[in-house]
């Protein structure tokens, strides 16, 4: 339609205007001064009332609002329980009379705000911490999503029992709430929770407040309830690996169930949970079965040095008892024999101290890493041919906790390989500060060994995967040099980490 055909809004009539503002899917409301003098009826359903109801009635849901200028910028309030956005213009020629056009968008900042909670909570499980800290992260991120009064994680147990992991609000605000619940079902009342464990879905009760608070089987929570004012629960399943791992309980107040679009939405949020908890317990199967395997180590260990010299130890005390009782004593096989022992208990010793240092390293607490790095190195070189030279300050470094132990434990199996694969006759560890205000530290094991191929697989290397991780961990960078019949170098850098807090 050109410019010249446009029709005014004078020209459309009053009936045709009338009709457009009685059929518009936003609210419109008049207001003279402080008080509605009309309300469309897409208004009044919004506004929770009838015109005639409306019409002279205050209109203090907007009188918030700077009415000054030619439009007000665009606003939000509560009214019935639901966000309305509005704007008011005023009319012209007229000081008192502003019109008011508003719509629901409740619905659409709900969603805003879930799909904000989603994200914090997909980064919250991607870049895990303790479960119970995930946990309670998730149950905040659904009551500021909400509105809810209160939410809850229950998990079960390898027994089959519930217990609490999460939680957020005043309800049930005790921590033996999952121990009171079984005592419930002792009773042998209906616990949601079996339902949902059963179905798979969803379980949404109203009023179960009131049904619980009058039924004695539910004795053991009467007590919290009674001191609450939540009325509704949604009772939602966490499912990972088809598998269901506990539920989420969600509290609401009477007339503020959840719709479909929020079960949807603590589904989701169930989901992330279930994924976390599957996560911590793989990670406990995984730490489980390195604990076993370092137990199994040390029983080889034990087995092929300690036990074994314990058994030479017992056979020449054996020759040198029977050497005694000989008539006259073979003096010269005694003082072989006692000689013998004498050794082996040196090295029995030393392999001890060796095997309890792994498995405890207090000088690494107590005295710093250089200190425990030549300790240790001292324990290898008693049991072992290889000569190893400790270069470091003497000084104690001011490292985080968690530096030390991971460097120590790249230095240890540093040397465990050349022990094991280099057929070396030295090492060298070299522990220096470096860097722009010397806060960077370099860890060095370098040895004269006969080397190997970095680009070639070598299974017996695996633990040049592990030192990785441990100083990619820190974020710190390892390199390895070697090659064929000629010296290999393990190097680890960490950037910006001397004079972190200890301990």
């Amino acid at each position: 339609m050109s410019a010249d055909a446009a029709v005014t809004t004078a020209q459309l009539g009053l009936v045709t205007l009338s009709r457009l503002v009685d059929t518009a899917p936003d609210g419109i409301a008049v207001v003279d001064g402080s008080r509605y003098r009309y309300v469309n009826p897409a208004g009044c359903r919004m506004l929770g009332g009838t015109l005639d109801q409306l019409v002279d009635s205050a209109a203090g849901h907007f009188l918030g609002t700077t009415l000054g200028g030619p439009r007000s910028d665009p606003a939000v309030v509560v009214c019935a329980g639901r966000e309305l956005e509005f704007t008011v213009t005023p009319v012209p020629e007229d000081d008192v009379l502003r019109i008011v056009r508003f719509r629901d968008v409740t619905d659409a900042r709900r969603q805003e705000l879930r799909l904000k909670a989603f994200s914090r909570t997909s980064a919250s499980i991607a870049f895990a911490g303790p479960l119970t800290s995930v946990l309670d992260l998730l149950a905040a991120e659904v009551r500021q999503a909400t509105g809810v009064l209160a939410c809850t994680f229950l998990l079960m147990d390898e027994y089959g029992d519930l217990r609490q992991s999460g939680t957020s609000g005043s309800y049930p605000n005790v921590d033996d709430y999952a121990e009171r619940l079984k005592e419930c079902r002792d009773l042998g009342a209906p616990l949601l929770a079996v339902e949902a464990f059963e179905t798979r879905k969803p379980v949404v009760a109203e009023g179960w407040r009131e049904l619980t608070m009058n039924d004695p089987r539910f004795a053991p929570l009467h007590e919290l309830s009674a001191r609450a004012d939540w009325h509704t629960i949604a009772v939602v399943p966490l499912i990972v690996r088809d598998r269901v791992t506990g539920v989420f309980n969600v509290f609401y107040l009477e007339g503020h169930g959840p719709a479909e679009a929020d079960l949807g939405f603590l589904t989701a949020i169930a989901d992330q949970a279930a994924v976390a908890v599957d996560n911590a317990r793989l990670l406990r199967e995984v730490e489980s079965k390195a604990a076993l395997e370092e137990r199994h180590r040390l029983a080889r260990d034990l087995h092929d040095s300690v036990s074994q010299a314990l058994f030479s130890m017992t056979l020449q005390t054996r020759a040198a008892e029977l050497s005694l009782r000989q008539d006259p004593p073979d003096q010269q096989l005694v003082a072989r024999s006692l000689a013998e022992v004498h050794e082996l208990t040196r090295g029995a010793l030393a392999e001890m101290r060796a095997l309890i240092f792994q498995l405890r390293p207090d000088a690494l607490h107590e005295e710093g890493l250089v200190s425990a790095v030549r300790k240790h190195a001292a324990a290898v070189e008693a049991k072992t041919a290889l000569r190893i030279v400790v270069d470091g300050t003497d000084e104690e470094l001011a490292l985080p906790e968690d530096v030390e132990a991971h460097l120590f434990r790249v230095v240890q199996e540093a040397l465990h390989n050349v022990v094991k694969h280099a057929g070396a006759r030295q090492a060298v560890v070299r522990i220096a500060v470096d860097g722009p205000g010397r806060r960077d530290l370099l860890v060095e094991v370098t040895d004269d060994g006969c080397g190997f191929d970095t680009d070639a697989d070598h299974p017996g290397h695996l633990g040049l995967r592990s030192m990785s991780e441990r100083v990619g961990g820190l974020g710190g960078t390892l390199v390895v040099t070697s090659r064929p019949a000629g010296p290999t170098t393990v190097r680890a850098v960490v950037d910006d980490v001397v004079g972190g807090a200890h301990g």
